[in-house]
């Protein structure tokens, strides 16, 4: 992966659950590891609400508070690019 202003870098990991169209969980892992980091798990859960879907993110658990921030800032990025994207060009 490539932040739009960063250094590229890898992730590894391995689907743990797969339930389409409802959930999905996967570990992460970063690679080469940074010395505050573990192995962490992370779980999408999808819920239909009519016409619009519930998102539900769960990762954890984290060595340090600056590595959940770390997630959080990329997690927070990332959907908001999804939503951006799939709202479509405004106009």
């Amino acid at each position: 992966m490539q932040p739009p202003e960063g250094d590229l870098f890898h992730l590894a990991g391995e689907f743990t659950v797969v339930e389409p169209p409802s959930r999905l969980a996967f570990t992460f892992n970063w690679d080469p590891p940074d010395p505050d980091d573990r192995e962490t798990v992370v779980t999408l859960s999808l819920t239909g609400h009519g016409d619009e879907t519930e998102l539900r993110l769960e990762q954890g658990e984290f060595a340090t508070e600056a590595r959940y921030e770390l997630h959080e800032a990329g997690w927070t990025e990332t959907l908001d690019r999804l939503d951006q994207h799939l709202r479509g060009p405004v106009g």
